[in-house]
């Protein structure tokens, strides 16, 4: 959501950690190039049942315009991206899709209960899904939250377990869980991991409730803000481990999402090479090459990516 990158771009402590980082097998790779990753701003993923309709945002950079979209597997790979049908009017963002498939979840600023429209006042919503197909008008989503604490970045283990990350506007971000039981939301809880110095966000919980993926910019890693990993046992969390030079880089990596098998992960990031200067024939640059270049995957803007985390495991 729009000022949480900002945050993490001011946060300037950088507060040492272990320096142990998960060694991954596999290396990233864009998701869906020249459809989903194409050379426009990017982030979010989340996948129907079937693993065969991604839904994920799309951005202008300042964030006054955000959209979500959906594209959907074929046999030559990923159709055109279209918008959804509620998207377009308000900031829509941060997809996620219910454990039944039956549900698709997001933020918006779109207003509520016939209030006057309010920029960034972001609220949660569902749509009903047949399938990959929007078949409902968006439905107000509340969890008894206390006063300071607001939804943001929302992900649902297979248990109806809702994880979500709070930022109190003074460079603390925590991650905390409102468990469901006998069909109810309760209050949230912290996560054991959370700690004051450190601006937590962006939070991906495993299908499984076996580990969860979140970003931050001042837990001492490679970049700008890493994504990090902990795992789950019994009822406590372990200390955050850094995701490795695969997948973080020098800039902000963070928007992660999972597979329903939790063996890829998903996130937004800019792991593109430099850009080969065009060669022009008669030395002539032409527009068709320059545009070709700026509105490409290496001009700059971050892209979705892909990576197997089949070996993601805790270390002994």
């Amino acid at each position: 959501m729009k000022g949480l990158l900002t945050i993490a771009c001011i946060l300037i402590s950088s507060i040492a950690v272990s320096g142990q980082t998960i060694a991954l097998k596999d290396s990233a790779r864009l998701l869906g190039e020249g459809k989903i990753s194409a050379g426009d701003f990017v982030f979010n993923t989340s996948f129907t049942r079937d693993g065969n309709t991604v839904f994920f945002s799309k951005a202008t950079v300042n964030w006054n315009y955000i959209a979500i979209f959906y594209a959907e597997r074929t046999v030559s790979g990923w159709s055109d991206p279209e918008p959804v049908n509620f998207t377009g009017t308000f900031r829509d963002t941060d997809p996620f899709v219910s454990a039944d498939g039956k549900r698709l979840y997001f933020a918006s600023d779109r207003p509520v209960g016939g209030a006057d429209f309010k920029d960034y006042d972001y609220h949660y919503f569902y749509v009903e899904l047949n399938g990959s197909k929007v078949v409902s008008k968006p439905v107000l989503f509340n969890l008894p939250l206390p006063d300071g604490i607001r939804i943001n970045y929302l992900s649902f283990a297979d248990n109806g377990n809702a994880y979500f990350h709070s930022a109190d506007g003074k460079g603390d971000g925590d991650i905390y869980v409102c468990k469901l039981k006998n069909g109810k939301y309760l209050p949230p809880e912290p996560l054991s991991f959370n700690d004051k110095r450190y601006f937590d966000f962006d939070a991906m919980v495993a299908h499984d409730e076996s580990f969860i993926i979140f970003s931050s910019p001042n837990r001492k890693g490679l970049g700008g803000a890493d994504l990090w990993v902990s795992f789950k046992k019994d009822t406590s969390w372990s200390e955050p481990v850094n995701l490795g030079s695969k997948i973080n880089t020098k800039g902000s990596d963070n928007a992660p999402g999972l597979s329903r098998d939790d063996k890829k992960l998903y996130f937004t990031s800019y792991h593109e090479r430099a850009a080969e200067r065009p060669i022009y024939k008669d030395g002539k640059a032409t527009a068709a090459a320059i545009n070709k270049l700026l509105h490409s995957t290496k001009n700059g803007l971050r892209n979705i990516y892909e990576i197997d985390i089949s070996d993601l495991k805790p270390s002994d």
